[in-house]
């Protein structure tokens, strides 16, 4: 039992190295007090409840006519490239997940990129229904880890060959595919520009992952899961109070970055439309 034991955490984190931060270890587990993880976590517990609170009754789902009007678009445009999509991306994804099994890394999947990588592939496999476009709004809203991930890439302790490629790969088709989805599905798919309910929820789930799940598996392991324990080598700001500060940055984001696609899509769509009856 316990060599069974011993090669399943082999597998999920024993390929850490106390010399790369970023990845955990004692001294990454210990960067940020105790009692600030405490207050965070009971803080996020209260904004969830209020956000809920707030937004149960204002939610806006698709209707039975739009779910139909969507999978008859989905059937007529999006059939063939969706397998194109989707067999890229879990060509991706399986080579990412390879090399964390190869070097003892596995439970890194728990990390939020590679969540929203499991979710688009699902969605890819699935046609439009009132759950699949609930799952997809949430989803885009929380993109700006991704761009995040693009922005400061975190490839300290990828030394594989071919490993760091897999990374930009995943994380700019973490970004491109939403774009393909709604094109496939239709704009019925994404929630009036004036609707902030979709956004605020998945703040909350956003929240609610990190702090009550990731943080409790990072503390058990002392994997620096999401980088709750400690910031990257590469983050410009630091301190033991970094999360706080990106609490609120990524709040700003997750209430634009989405509706950034959302805007991006129309005006896409309103210039090849254009650019047609032109022609």
């Amino acid at each position: 039992m316990a060599g069974w034991l011993d090669s399943v955490k082999s597998t999920l984190y024993g390929g850490l190295h106390s010399s790369i931060i970023d990845l955990g270890g004692a001294e990454c587990a210990h960067h940020i007090p105790f009692w600030v993880k405490i207050t965070e976590s009971v803080g996020v517990i209260i904004y969830a409840a209020i956000v809920i609170a707030w937004t149960a009754k204002k939610v806006t789902y698709v209707t039975d006519e739009d779910v139909l009007v969507m999978r008859a678009r989905d059937i007529r445009v999006g059939s063939g490239c969706r397998s194109v999509m989707l067999m890229i991306l879990a060509l991706v994804f399986g080579m990412e997940l390879s090399y964390k099994v190869v070097i003892g890394r596995l439970l890194f999947v728990m990390n939020p990129c590679h969540v929203i990588t499991i979710t688009q592939l699902c969605l890819l496999c699935v046609v439009p229904s009132k759950l699949s476009v609930a799952v997809f709004r949430v989803m885009i809203h929380n993109l700006f880890g991704a761009f995040l991930g693009l922005l400061f890439a975190a490839t300290t302790g990828r030394q594989l060959p071919g490993q760091v490629s897999v990374y930009w790969a995943q994380h700019l088709l973490i970004c491109i595919i939403p774009m393909y989805m709604i094109y496939s599905w239709g704009p019925q798919c994404l929630e009036p520009l004036s609707d902030w309910s979709w956004a605020r929820i998945s703040l909350v789930v956003f929240g609610l992952y990190h702090h009550h799940i990731l943080l409790p598996l990072a503390e058990l392991t002392h994997v620096n899961l999401g980088f709750m324990l400690c910031p990257p080598s590469s983050d410009p700001i630091g301190g033991p109070y970094y999360r706080i500060i990106y609490t609120i940055l990524m709040s700003i984001l997750g209430l634009t970055i989405g509706k950034l696609y959302t805007a991006t899509y129309f005006c896409l769509a309103n210039q090849f439309s254009i650019k047609n009856k032109e022609n």
